[in-house]
């Protein structure tokens, strides 16, 4: 059924009253409040402007928007790295909004003197390369190497812990693997890996004049062995509803493929195929839906031995509150997962069938937006990665929520054709170090979810006819996979950091691949405790209950299939 108009325009309205979010933390502090005890050079967000801003730190190196307004510097003692002022604008009365700094404040050079002057921190995240220490209330976020050296600082409006008390406040996953733990026998399992374009054809698909720029694709690989047959799909769109890739997911079925995981990049520039800004585009999704299950259908016909499945990971470094010049988290400066998987699957005579890249980032790194459709960042990726012999790329997105976007200096087509390359070279890297993953089996398992539908915004898209509601719950699922002891969570929506961390926690095999809009895009998924009042996210989020629901399906399912 298609959605009327009456029922979406509280989604334009919606659309057209938010801010063009998201890439400059939000908060005002007053004149009359005490300042935060630790400043860049001065400076407070959430009071000073961009006239200050200037005045203090004179000509950026670098200035240009982001949504919102960014401006560079080179920082101190640390040669070749940055400083990034984020604005609300560039008007000189535009409001400082936070600073993500490679420069070290004299005296927080490392741990111990961080929590000599300003006390143990609210929130503690310790990863094997790094540590995050978060004092939000005093307005500021530290990251450290292995060694307790500060590496990274954020500052941003202070006055408001993020964290309450009360709530979980250290995340350890140092025990987790960062290697696999010895070669496996992954007898009788069969391969066979492709892509097709599903970029839009007909100019009466979208509600405006576009033009393909990069291609759009669906790629995948799908993997059997005895009576287990399961599909992982990446593909460069927007995102879309349950009902929607149920299709797809059906018609695999018929096909003996019996879990398929319909991951999206949420690449921006590929057109609304949700429907959640008024238009519901029933033809184009149909013919993205008849080009994946004829690629599965062909893929079927092409299943080949396997000879090995290799895998490596990598925290890459987050110099400067973020990984610098990729990744950043614009919601919550420095809260972040930036580990990268790499999965190959390898057939005859140790060539590659497949490699599946994984990571976290937003790919809105195009300031063309609808005008123009391109696959972004994940595109240029894929096609660099394929130009490397390293067989059919497929690429999953991770727990992206929170705006954890870009950090390139500028939304321009070359600009995310550089992220994907410089991404393309890390994945090289990683297959050179890539081993063996133990286990001997491919194991799947696909489980219902019901969510409370607590936001009223969503509620003309939910009920419209395109989803299944079950006495107000939206009707959803999630599919765990092991591949050996590499194991998959799909994740309905764009999760945020700090549910994946819960998470991960729990998954004691390697690598560990959280796939971002896994079957359904259901927004941002933010816990409890954070959920925040007039904020972007929470207008775009089904509600506070999801995180947690979402959190402990994947805990049971983890558990319970190890």
């Amino acid at each position: 059924m298609k959605p009327c108009a009456k029922l979406l325009l509280p989604l334009l309205l919606l659309a057209a009253v938010l801010p063009a979010h998201g890439q400059a933390v939000d908060g005002v502090v007053s004149p009359d409040d005490p300042p935060p005890p630790v400043t860049f050079k001065g400076l407070i967000p959430g009071l000073d402007t961009l006239a200050k801003v200037r005045e203090v730190l004179g000509s950026p190196e670098f200035e240009a928007f982001w949504y919102n307004f960014k401006m560079l510097y080179p920082a101190d003692g640390r040669p070749g790295m940055i400083d990034t002022v984020h604005l609300h604008g560039d008007k000189p009365d535009s409001r400082l909004a936070n600073i993500e700094a490679a420069s070290v404040p004299e005296g927080l050079e490392n741990e111990a003197k961080i929590e000599a002057k300003l006390g143990k921190p609210e929130y503690t995240l310790i990863m094997h390369t790094w540590k995050l220490l978060d004092y939000s209330e005093q307005g500021i976020r530290f990251t450290l190497d292995s060694d307790g050296n500060t590496t990274g600082v954020a500052y941003f409006p202070h006055g408001q812990r993020r964290v309450p008390e009360g709530e979980r406040n250290i995340v350890d996953l140092r025990h987790l693997a960062m290697h696999p733990g010895g070669k496996g026998d992954l007898k009788g399992l069969e391969a066979a890996a492709g892509e097709v374009v599903i970029s839009p054809t007909d100019p009466g698909w979208l509600p405006y004049p576009f033009k393909v720029v990069q291609d759009l694709k669906a790629r995948f690989v799908v993997l059997r062995q005895n009576d287990t047959t399961v599909a992982l799909i990446g593909a460069d769109v927007f995102g879309m509803g349950f009902q929607d890739t149920g299709l797809i997911r059906r018609e695999a079925a018929k096909l003996g493929i019996q879990n398929t995981v319909f991951g999206m990049s949420h690449t921006h520039s590929a057109g609304d195929t949700i429907g959640v800004y008024g238009h519901y585009p029933a033809a184009f999704i149909g013919h993205i839906q008849e080009a994946v299950v004829a690629g599965l259908a062909d893929a079927m016909q092409r299943l080949e031995p396997v000879s090995e499945v290799r895998a490596a990971a990598r925290e890459l470094p987050m110099d400067g509150a973020r990984v610098m010049g990729l990744i950043r988290n614009a919601r919550n400066p420095a809260v972040m997962d930036p580990t990268v998987n790499l999965v190959q699957i390898l057939g005859a005579g140790g060539k590659p069938i497949a490699s599946i890249a994984q990571l976290t980032c937003h790919p809105e790194s195009i300031e063309a937006g609808v005008a123009e459709i391109d696959a972004d960042y994940p595109g240029y990726l894929c096609a660099a990665m394929k130009a490397a012999d390293m067989g059919q790329p497929v690429f999953l997105n991770g727990a992206l929520g929170g705006m954890v976007s870009g950090d390139n200096p500028e939304r321009t087509h070359e600009s995310s054709k550089e992220v994907g390359e410089k991404l393309a070279t890390i994945m090289k890297d990683l297959e050179g170090e890539a081993q063996p993953i133990g286990g001997s089996s491919l194991r799947a398992e696909t489980r219902r979810l019901e969510l409370p539908l607590t936001n009223e915004n969503f509620k003309p898209l939910m009920e419209s006819g395109l989803r299944e509601l079950n006495q107000g719950r939206i009707v959803t699922d999630m599919t765990y996979i092991a591949l050996g002891d590499a194991q998959f969570v799909s994740l309905p929506g764009e999760v945020l950091p700090e549910v994946s961390f819960e998470i991960l926690e729990q998954m004691n095999g390697f690598p560990r691949v959280l796939i971002g809009l896994g079957n359904d895009q259901l927004g941002y998924i933010i816990p409890a405790y954070d959920f925040r009042d007039g904020v972007y996210e929470e207008s775009m989020s089904v509600g506070p209950a999801t995180a947690y629901s979402v959190r402990d399906m994947a805990l049971r399912m983890v558990r319970e299939k190890m």
